[in-house]
């Protein structure tokens, strides 16, 4: 239950990192260079909450055993796992906003 609780705090974390980013690139005119180019661009926000996760040494996915030999499988697999719970985050996020009724 704490690491699905982590797991969501990280991922309201990325939410405002992205966002902090994305306006700092803007101000440089460099966010449309950025999300020009094929790879960079299609996957920016994973691109961000792996370094996030890298930045921040927190492996939340390790309190459900998902811990691998080498770090840079655990910072990338984090990140992808914080990343796919964007989803999951926005429908906790609308769940509250609607006071828990269905």
């Amino acid at each position: 239950m704490y690491t699905l609780g982590a797991i969501l705090l990280l991922a309201v974390l990325l939410g405002g990192v992205v966002e902090v980013i994305d306006s700092v690139l803007e101000l440089a005119k460099l966010k449309a260079i950025i999300t020009k180019l094929p790879v960079i661009g299609a996957h920016w926000g994973l691109i961000i909450s792996i370094l996030m996760v890298w930045l921040l040494k927190s492996y939340p996915a390790g309190g459900w055993g998902l811990v691998f030999e080498n770090k840079w499988e655990n910072v990338v697999v984090n990140g992808a796992i914080i990343y796919g719970a964007i989803p999951l985050k926005d429908a906790v996020v609308s769940m509250v906003n609607k006071g828990l009724r269905a």
